[in-house]
């Protein structure tokens, strides 16, 4: 148990560091070719991986029984590269990261109850919470940069 808590941990820094990466690159290179960047290195890896695990891959006519819906995920997966792309030179980290938590506990309460007809408080009332202290902290950095603008005299 203790070694999948620590994979998940893994997981988020992973998550973010990778969010970052992209976001330096489309500064760098533009924001479609950072997407496309890195859904070229998603598809080598990809291969590569598929290359050692090749007796565990499934046939042509099994992935073709898969409904036509279930393919969205690769293009809600570009979407999300995309937005992010945009939102990481813009958006300080902490606030990105905190924010994609807050959507993935509303995105998961709604899923539960209309999949599994479970309604949970506490999710939602967590996500109002983490977005109530986001928005303070978000005042407090606004108000400190005003300080710091007014000691520095570049406030107008």
């Amino acid at each position: 148990m203790i070694l999948y808590v620590f994979l998940a941990f893994l997981i988020g820094i992973n998550i973010v560091v990778n969010m970052m990466i992209n976001g330096k690159l489309s500064q760098k290179e533009g924001m479609i070719n950072g997407v496309v960047i890195n859904y070229l290195m998603a598809t080598l890896s990809s291969v590569i991986l598929c290359t050692f695990m090749i007796s565990s891959i499934p046939s042509y006519k099994l992935i073709r029984s898969v409904p036509l819906p279930y393919f969205i995920g690769g293009f809600i997966g570009v979407l999300t590269t995309y937005i992010f792309n945009v939102l990481v030179p813009k958006v300080p980290a902490v606030y990105v990261v905190i924010l994609r938590f807050i959507g993935q506990m509303f995105a998961s309460a709604i899923i539960d109850y209309i999949y599994l007809d479970v309604f949970s408080k506490g999710k939602v009332i967590g996500g109002v919470l983490f977005l109530i202290g986001l928005i303070l902290n978000a005042r407090a950095d606004t108000k400190l940069n005003d300080v710091i603008a007014i000691t520095n005299g570049t406030h107008f």
